[in-house]
């Protein structure tokens, strides 16, 4: 599905990835984790086309994407979320949704003029499938409601629900669970468990070990830019090079 060969990212004579290799299975989620400063930030980066690698490709169902932009991605089939949520405070739930699937369906601003009713259609649709996403991640209820009144958590599962109004493949999480309280770090990982198994593939960089436990399919564990194992959680939390790779520490 994503499959990332050799990348390579400088930043003045720092290499944040030095010939970093994974891949993405299909209807899977991967788990991203490593020390602070592992390269796992700048990895989602230039795969998600916020940074252009200085070497190294990333191809995405087979097609070389390597430096493709963000907008570009999206229309694959390819989104993201961000550590720090981008709403915008001053719209309701509803709008933000709708206004992340936008280009679905408005094609210019002539378009009302020339095609009324068909504008018409697309802005019904693009409000009951908002509604249907925002059901989904358990926010309906707050459809009417502007982003500024909502917790860390809730914050979360609306920018989770502004990703999927582009109809991805692929999802990638950035630390999901950070600033988010228990209770909503459980809902997180029931609802992006259950877009799992509806197909949805999902890529997270993550620090709680807890989320990464109860949802990853796989772990990849990054140190000093590159790769260091991949497996299972309770393989790749086993495994001595990791508990080194975090100086010693206890995952």
């Amino acid at each position: 599905m994503l499959a990332i060969r050799e990348l390579r990212k400088m930043y003045g004579g720092v290499a944040a990835l030095d010939g970093c290799s994974l891949d993405i299975p299909e209807h899977c989620i991967t788990a991203v984790i490593g020390p602070n400063g592992a390269g796992k930030s700048t990895l989602l980066n230039c795969v998600a086309g916020a940074a252009a690698p200085d070497g190294g490709t990333v191809l995405f169902q087979g097609t070389d994407v390597t430096g493709a932009k963000p907008h570009t991605l999206a229309r694959m089939g390819l989104a993201r979320t961000f550590q720090i949520s981008r709403e915008l405070t001053s719209l309701t739930l509803l709008e933000n949704v709708m206004l992340a699937g936008r280009g679905e369906y408005d094609e210019s601003f002539l378009a009302p003029l020339l095609f009324p009713g068909r504008v018409r259609r697309a802005e019904a649709e693009a409000t009951d499938r908002a509604m249907a996403l925002l059901t989904r991640v358990g926010l309906a209820r707050l459809a009417d409601a502007t982003a500024s009144d909502l917790s860390g958590g809730q914050k979360k599962l609306l920018e989770l629900a502004r990703a999927l109004m582009l109809k991805p493949r692929v999802v990638l999480l950035d630390e999901p669970a950070a600033g988010v309280a228990p209770p909503m770090v459980e809902v997180l990982i029931e609802v992006i468990r259950d877009l799992r198994d509806d197909g949805v593939t999902f890529a997270l960089v993550e620090h709680n070990m807890d989320m990464v436990s109860a949802l990853s399919d796989q772990v990849v564990v990054m140190t000093e830019g590159r790769t260091l194992v991949s497996g299972r959680f309770e393989d790749v939390t086993a495994d001595p090079r990791v508990a080194e790779a975090y100086l010693g520490g206890v995952l």
